[in-house]
């Protein structure tokens, strides 16, 4: 009762108004049925149909009020608000016809009864649409104030509900024509905009329409087919957008967003919901290195959702601790440790006092350039920073440790990739000799990490250009950072004792191909628009990027599209621990050069030793 006093006070004037209207509606009604006589049937009283209809006026409101047409929003009417007047209309119908017919005095005629309900459906919801009267009149006329104009793909739900989401007239877009690859719905119509063509028609209907996007409008669309429609708007100077999901109507711009270039690779992403994933986390703490960098946010965050008991976030990073703090606190709770994994001495004490269980290990130094003019740095931090926890992780009895490596640490020809290729050395060894369950994750670029070709990309066609790339030739496994995290989560779960687990990347991504991608993807071209320059591959970097070494076979695992090393050949863990005896000594000596020549010789004695085992065992199978 409350409310309805409370929406009688709000929509007095509103309840008026129909009382007004319906009222009018039934009077037309009356006069039209007995040609203009102000009378009802039996009575013949002058003033009976006014006092009818105002009747029916009041109960068109009483009823309004039970199906709550006054407590809802028209800006945004459905068919189902309609309803609810229709509802209340039939009512007061029904109720002048039993009265019709229960008396001998007829308020009104029968006909004149079931026109008047007519009129007041019609009359009721004009009225109650007033706010878009504006919208329905451009309609009418097929006017619209808005300047850019669309072709959307897909003619199913998501592409209606486009539609109704520009349809208010506030917004700066109007829909040219829809695509649909089904051929049923060609011709037809949604929301009043003709489905013109497939989607192998758009060339065509972009030179014929002109629009500022082709928007996709279909939630699942997979790479390929968002591959498809870059493809086809590729000689046009039309960009192509993805809905992302519908605003306010008030606002001047459609919901649209760039398409992301992860959804480019030249496959489907590879998602990880297994529920070892989730269970063996259950009950743990669980300690991040390299909490702050791009993938080592993605796995606290993601370890934040999952809950273990503890999670411990490391970095020596205090700007980004900082703002990783933030972004984990709407999903979870973490412990931040501001330090450094080169420090053995404060690394115990954490491990003492924290007792983790679980480490995955992202903190390393990786920018390939940056390295080779300082690896000593890249030496303490990828090769003692890791011996350092791994010590750790041994005294204290850690059950599972991930190690996040690169495919430059297979066949290295740069300072990142031999460290990493040390790291992995070690990680083995210890797992091998501890029977551990310490494990590596190898993967190729991680697109949107920071430093990589996406981030740079983007930055340098925001600046109008050149987008600069190394090699025409260059190529790179890529992924992207929802897999990386992900595969590195699902590892721990996967990985037994010295485990290298890889991704299944599919085929290597051309950098040319996709700094060609990421221009077109803004309505731009090259090199009309945007130029590409080539630098020349940087000291230490390489044409190709490999996941396995020659002498590693990769396996199945449980997961369809996670691979592992089924033959590796753990190096001997003493020669390993007299190298880093060595290279620690020429560190605290600052020796670079003798330093990063123990580090090259062990990983190159190591690799080729395995490289000669397998020559001669494959030699004597073909005996």
């Amino acid at each position: 009762m409350l409310r309805i006093g409370r929406g009688l006070r709000t929509y007095g004037p509103e309840a008026a108004l129909d009382v007004a209207g319906v009222a009018v509606a039934y009077a037309t009604a009356n006069l039209l049925r007995t040609g203009g006589r102000f009378e009802v049937l039996a009575s013949g009283e002058p003033w009976g149909i006014f006092v009818a209809s105002l009747g029916a006026g009041l109960l068109q409101v009483i009823f309004n009020i039970v199906f709550s047409v006054y407590w809802r929003n028209w800006n945004f009417a459905s068919i189902e608000d309609v309803l609810a007047i229709a509802r209340s209309t039939i009512l007061v119908m029904g109720l002048l016809l039993m009265l019709d017919l229960a008396t001998d005095a007829r308020f009104m005629p029968i006909g004149a009864v079931l026109a008047g309900g007519s009129f007041v459906l019609v009359v009721e919801t004009g009225l109650k649409l007033r706010p878009r009267w504006p919208q329905i009149l451009r309609a009418a006329i097929g006017r619209s104030r808005a300047t850019e104009k669309l072709i959307v793909v897909g003619a199913g739900r998501m592409g209606q509900l486009l539609a109704g989401d520009l349809a208010d007239g506030n917004s700066a877009y109007r829909i040219a024509c829809f695509v649909d690859d089904d051929r049923r719905k060609i011709g037809s119509y949604v929301r009043g905009v003709r489905v013109s063509g497939t989607v192998d028609d758009l060339p065509s209907l972009i030179a014929r329409h002109r629009p500022t996007f082709v928007v996709v409008a279909i939630a699942s669309a997979s790479g390929a087919f968002i591959r498809r429609v870059v493809a086809q708007c590729e000689k046009t100077e039309t960009g192509v957008r993805r809905v992302t999901g519908f605003a306010d109507l008030q606002t001047t711009r459609a919901p649209l967003r760039a398409i992301g270039i992860e959804e480019l690779l030249g496959r489907d992403p590879v998602r990880f919901d297994t529920p070892e994933a989730k269970n063996y986390l259950k009950g743990q703490t669980v300690l991040v290195t390299g909490a702050a960098g791009s993938i080592g946010a993605e796995i606290s965050r993601r370890l934040a959702e999952l809950r273990p008991k503890e999670l411990l976030l490391l970095d020596s990073n205090e700007t980004g601790l900082y703002w990783l703090d933030k972004r984990i606190r709407s999903v979870g709770e973490a412990t931040l440790l501001l330090g450094d994994i080169r420090d053995r001495t404060w690394l115990e004490s954490v491990f003492a006092s924290r007792a983790p269980t679980i480490v995955f290990h992202a903190a390393a130094y990786k920018h390939v350039p940056l390295l080779e003019n300082a690896p000593l740095q890249g030496i303490m931090t990828n090769v003692v920073g890791t011996a350092n926890l791994l010590s750790c992780c041994q005294a204290f009895r850690v059950q599972r440790f991930v190690l996040i490596s690169t495919d430059k640490a297979v066949e290295p020809t740069n300072v990142l990739g031999y460290t990493k290729r040390f790291a992995e050395l070690l990680v083995i060894a210890e797992a091998k000799a501890r029977d551990a369950r310490y494990a590596v994750v190898r993967f190729g670029n991680v697109l949107g990490s920071s430093g990589s070709a996406v981030p740079t990309f983007t930055e340098q066609i925001e600046r109008g250009g050149p987008v600069t790339v190394t090699h025409p030739d260059a190529t790179r496994f890529s992924m992207t950072l929802d897999e990386a995290s992900s595969l590195v989560i699902e590892a721990g779960a996967l990985a037994e004792s010295g485990d290298v687990m890889v991704l299944d990347m599919g085929g290597p991504v051309s950098i040319l191909d996709l700094a060609r991608r990421m221009i077109r993807l803004q309505g731009l071209r090259t090199p009309a628009d945007i130029e590409i320059s080539f630098t020349g591959l940087r000291p230490g970097e390489k044409l190709h990027e490999r996941l396995f070494l020659e002498t590693e076979r990769p396996v199945g695992t449980n997961h369809p599209r996670v691979m592992r090393v089924s033959n590796t050949e753990p190096p001997a863990l003493t020669s390993l621990k007299v190298a880093l005896r060595v290279i620690e000594d020429r560190i605290a000596a600052q020796d670079e050069s003798a330093a990063l020549q123990i580090v090259r010789q062990t990983v190159d004695a190591h690799d080729r030793i395995d490289e000669a085992d397998s020559t001669a065992s494959a030699t004597q199978s073909r005996n």
